[in-house]
């Protein structure tokens, strides 16, 4: 599919992109189910409120702080665009790591905001970070309109809900367009850098994520050990741990490369 002419690639993106709003469009209004808040796991540890659910945010920021001290250390290895695209994936997994835990200290729908916010900054970075491995920097602008629309998404499902009119369509349209067209774009174009296995694992631990979050009570139900929940936070926030090396590899190969010129030089004077 990759030989196939670009212009047929990108009308298959915006194909796929066009029905999705079409059919979104014409479905009835989808409130939030308040049985949403209600997770499987309820226990307090150590003193923390729906402990675990709590604790596994912890994955987002193990790989938002490892991805962000990675792009910030490589400096000009990345281009600028591609820097900041990364840049805005883990600083978002930083925040999501926040705005879960938050959230679930105490589930609400007001709480849910400050879950969701920080989702829109991670799913922006990420398709930017896609593009950035496809094309180049350049396609950088990409963050700020995706940023526009999902923060559209929240705030119109939170007013929606203030009015006991709660929509919910638009924002699980984004979501789900922000991981098909990922997909879409691993699938139907070339990587520069050799990052389309990292980007996969992403997509996947992603995908399972979701798995998990359906099948949080028949997980929990099995032995009440672990919850779905708390597996969608590990797989969801650790599935971005091979993204973060894969950046710190980049620069460690340049270091190298550096290295023969710099005693090259260093014998000369």
């Amino acid at each position: 599919m990759r030989n196939w002419s670009s212009a047929l690639r990108w009308s298959i993106v915006a194909a796929v992109c066009v029905a999705a709003v079409v059919i979104v469009w014409f479905l009835a209004p989808i409130p939030q189910s308040q049985s949403y808040h209600h997770f499987a796991d309820q226990r307090t540890i150590a003193g923390i409120p729906h402990g675990f659910d709590v604790l596994s945010n912890l994955a987002f920021l193990l790989s938002g702080a490892l991805g962000l001290i990675f792009v910030l250390r490589a400096g000009l290895v990345l281009d600028g665009g591609t820097r900041w695209a990364f840049a805005t994936l883990f600083f978002g997994l930083i925040l999501t790591s926040l705005g879960s835990g938050y959230y679930h200290l105490g589930p609400n729908n007001q709480s849910l905001v400050f879950d969701r916010l920080p989702m829109i900054v991670a799913m922006s970075g990420c398709v930017g970070a896609v593009i950035a491995d496809r094309f180049g920097g350049r396609g950088v602008w990409a963050i700020l309109v995706l940023l526009a629309l999902g923060f559209w998404t929240v705030f119109q499902w939170n007013a929606s809900e203030q009015t006991s009119h709660g929509d919910l369509r638009w924002y699980a349209l984004y979501q789900g367009l922000v991981i098909l067209v990922g997909a879409l774009l691993l699938l139907l174009f070339s990587s520069r850098n050799g990052a389309t296995t990292v980007f996969v694992i992403a997509v996947a631990g992603n995908v399972m994520a979701k798995v998990f979050e359906l099948l949080d009570k028949p997980i929990f139900a099995l032995g009440g050990i672990i919850s779905g929940h708390t597996l969608k936070h590990l797989s969801a926030g650790l599935a971005f741990l091979p993204l973060a090396f894969f950046i710190h590899r980049i620069e460690q190969r340049q270091l190298s490369a550096d290295r023969p010129s710099l005693s090259i030089a260093g014998s000369a004077r």
